[in-house]
């Protein structure tokens, strides 16, 4: 590959007669539906890589990354194009917008995380449960209507501490979010931009021995943050004081990984501009090489947190495992953490790799559940924790299935009709969505039902979907921000 292939300025891939490129439209289209596949199958009990999974790597979890890698592309695309005129402050100012309507748009579809169910709750100290009674009482007998209740500001304190860790971060905000967090990046040379990339991920395995994996997960010991002989040390939970709540989606510090994706769209792009269809494809196979060999190469650090299969072994180390009494408010449902945790989930013990055969250095490989004998830690392929191992993996296979477009589309002349549709207004096609699985489709096909159901009601739901959106594409309706 040549410099001046991977450092082109604003050269664009090439065009097609309708000024569009249609193995991006059709790579974002896949991952739409994609999305509206997983989002349906996850509500029942079909296959587990129609799941999402916390701890390795199913089929599910590779939509998200996907999609802000597609989101990068295009991201790439338009701010050379904003940014050519000269017109920084208008360009900044237009995505700090956009990033505060994907947010808003976000809530309105999924909520704020918590309902505040009674008025009492405003009169209830959220640190230690106390009702102020005198108060409350007061309010009752009709003399405080006109009052402020005592720790009103004290609980909307706690819902927006909750909605900044956990609550904010589903797929519309994470996205508003992440490409402001890389617009001081996205118009940087592509090497420049590479090594923020991998400052980026560095940056987040640091962050995550420090304390955010602590933090992310909400350990706790009875209520306490920090126990320091059982290896408890969520200061950073103290601070906040948000309990044992558990984020997802790589909660306010995934911005960090999300952001590595994303970025590998904007490479991605660089890859494309002004060259063939040919060189392109090499282009893409190269560098998706490259990212599924450092993935992979990563996840294979889980091993080391492998316990004996034997457990009466003395000839193999035994990494350590966390205090049981370590939990979460998700594990305190279940009567305890899902799965055991190690002691150290960002640096394995080093000692864990002696003795031990080349090929038990493997991790599993994609679309296989981990072995249940190993500890949970960072080095997993997981999509809560937005972990580095999966972003850079999945963002391989992002690369290389865009090869496979370009082949099927750009050289082919071959467009499947409904990932054009999907691919061409993205957001409209989101929103319908989720009307349609939220307000039908899941009071009609029980979450219990038998194959033959929910498969047969998964084809109905994308077919009203696509119509939906098929309708606004021949009217010329598209959403955009």
């Amino acid at each position: 590959m040549t410099t001046q292939q991977t450092t082109t300025g604003n050269a664009a891939p090439a065009l097609s007669p309708d000024g569009r490129i249609h193995s991006i439209d059709q790579f974002r289209g896949y991952t739409v539906l994609g999305m509206f596949v997983v989002n349906y199958l996850g509500h029942y009990r079909c296959h587990y890589n129609f799941h999402h999974n916390d701890y390795f790597l199913s089929y599910a979890d590779t939509i998200m990354p996907s999609f802000m890698f597609a989101v990068g592309i295009s991201f790439r695309l338009t701010i050379l194009k904003r940014l050519a005129g000269g017109a920084y402050l208008k360009t900044y100012w237009s995505y700090l917008k956009r990033c505060i309507a994907l947010c808003l748009i976000s809530m309105a579809m999924y909520g704020i995380g918590q309902d505040f169910d009674s008025y009492q709750e405003f009169f209830t100290d959220p640190t230690s449960d106390e009702i102020a009674q005198a108060e409350w009482d007061q309010f009752v007998a009709g003399d405080a209507e006109g009052t402020i209740p005592p720790h009103f500001k004290d609980q909307w304190w706690l819902l927006a501490k909750l909605i900044a860790k956990s609550y904010l971060w589903e797929t519309l905000a994470v996205i508003g979010i992440t490409q402001l967090f890389v617009l001081p990046f996205a118009n940087l040379r592509f090497w420049y931009r590479f090594v923020v990339l991998v400052v980026l991920g560095a940056a987040h395995v640091a962050l995550s021995e420090w304390f955010n994996w602590q933090f992310f997960y909400g350990y706790t010991i009875d209520g306490s943050y920090i126990d320091l002989p059982s290896g408890l040390n969520n200061w950073m939970g103290e601070i906040w004081g948000t309990g044992s709540n558990r984020s997802w989606d790589g909660g306010i510090l995934g911005i960090l990984t999300w952001s590595v994706a994303m970025l590998a769209g904007t490479l991605c792009y660089d890859l494309m501009a002004g060259n063939t269809a040919t060189q392109t494809i090499k282009n893409l196979l190269r560098w998706g090489t490259l990212f599924l060999i450092a993935g992979y190469a990563m996840s294979c650090l889980s091993c080391l947190y492998d316990l004996p299969a034997d457990p009466e072994s003395t000839t193999q180390f035994v990494p350590a495992a966390a205090d049981k009494r370590i939990t979460n408010s998700r594990g305190k449902a279940k009567g305890g953490m899902r799965a055991q945790l190690a002691a150290s989930p960002v640096i394995p013990d080093w000692r864990a790799a002696q003795g031990r055969s080349f090929t038990s250095f493997f991790a599993e490989p994609p679309f296989v559940a981990r072995p249940k004998n190993r500890l949970v830690n960072y080095w997993m392929m997981q999509k809560r924790f937005a972990s580095l191992p999966y972003v850079v993996f999945v963002s391989g296979m992002a690369f290389v299935l865009l090869a496979l477009f370009v082949v099927i589309t750009d050289i082919g002349g071959i467009q499947i009709g409904v990932f054009r549709t999907f691919g061409m207004n993205p957001l409209a096609a989101y929103v319908l969505h989720k009307m349609v699985l939220m307000n039908v489709v899941f009071h009609v096909v029980p979450k219990n039902s038998a194959a033959w159901l929910y498969w047969s009601g998964l084809f109905v739901y994308l077919a009203v979907v696509y119509l939906l959106v098929r309708g606004l594409e021949k009217q010329g309706v598209y959403i955009r921000l």
